[in-house]
């Protein structure tokens, strides 16, 4: 094995980091828009999110092109230690450190998402609230009847005296 592939896969793993932070960056941005009800950007930043998002899959291809080169299959990066530590014992740290940060910043997205997904269900919560107010506004208002038949109008005004035969 060459250690010209471990540090190729070094590059392309400071290339997947540096997407992530990225992503975590939009997320947190997403998270401010939605906060402040500014929903005519949220389209701008989801489209940022989805070609963030487009471009980690891709890395994560050239990731697993190497795995393949490397050890015949699809491997995590304890494997690649494991093996860096067999045949390429200087990028081995380097690995380590790669793995440490990464793994730390997943957590950091996914609570971001997972802020992100809660504050659209509220903000769907308060639109359908609207709604149905300005709904129940504009409806028309049916005849209220009390137990005679008789349209019942003590709802209706305070100064409106009703009487009943």
């Amino acid at each position: 094995m060459e250690n010209n592939q471990f540090k190729n896969l070094i590059e392309i793993l400071d290339r997947e980091y540096k997407a992530y932070i990225e992503l975590k960056d939009l997320f947190a941005e997403k998270r401010e828009l939605l906060k402040k009800s500014h929903s005519d950007d949220l389209g701008v930043i989801d489209n940022k999110i989805i070609a963030i998002n487009n471009k980690i899959v891709g890395i994560n291809k050239e990731r697993e092109n190497l795995a393949v080169e490397l050890t015949g299959k699809n491997c995590n990066m304890s494997e690649f230690i494991e093996l860096a530590k067999e045949n390429a014992p200087e990028y081995t740290e380097a690995l380590e450190e790669r793995k440490v940060k990464i793994c730390k910043l997943i957590p950091e997205i996914t609570l971001l998402n997972n802020q992100n997904v809660e504050l659209l269900k509220h903000g769907i919560i308060i639109t359908n609230k609207m709604l149905d107010t300005i709904i129940d506004a504009f409806a028309p208002q049916g005849s209220y009847y009390n137990e005679t038949g008789k349209p019942d109008t003590r709802d209706m005004d305070m100064w409106t005296v009703s009487e009943e035969i």
